[in-house]
């Protein structure tokens, strides 16, 4: 059974290692090097996190940017995909978040479209002339 709770101190280790591996596994044709131990902090600096657990492991985590109803982060640990998990965590970045709400998905991760349209939200727009191309999506 999994548990959802908000983050503490004590999961940041846990964190960094389960968004660097699933990061490497969600886009394998970025070098590796790319992704690095403290980049969790980095990228959740000013977010509130959510994290998943299932015996007192966490398998996911959600992270969000409430001055800008922005879902900005939602991994799953690769083993633990498929099996509803990315759904019930996103139902709480949603249930948390002010109308409209946005999110950008980068456009080599190509399955996190699918899961996010399968869930209402929509495209507004393409964005190639970035660091990192990526497709907006909205959900009212």
């Amino acid at each position: 059974m999994s548990n959802i709770r908000k983050v503490n101190q004590e999961d940041i280790p846990q964190l960094e290692i389960l968004f660097l591996l699933t990061r490497i596994k969600t886009f394998p044709e970025r070098p590796e090097h790319e992704f690095q131990i403290g980049d969790y902090q980095k990228s959740t600096a000013d977010d509130e996190v959510w994290v998943m657990e299932e015996a007192n492991k966490i398998i996911g985590f959600v992270s969000t940017y409430s001055a800008d109803n922005f879902i900005h982060n939602l991994f799953i640990h690769p083993i633990h995909q498929k099996c509803g998990n990315g759904t019930q965590l996103l139902k709480v970045a949603e249930k948390n978040l002010g109308r409209p709400m946005t999110l950008k998905i980068a456009m080599d991760n190509l399955k996190a479209s699918g899961f996010y349209e399968k869930h209402g939200w929509h495209k507004v727009s393409v964005h190639e002339d970035t660091v990192e191309a990526y497709t907006l999506y909205k959900k009212d």
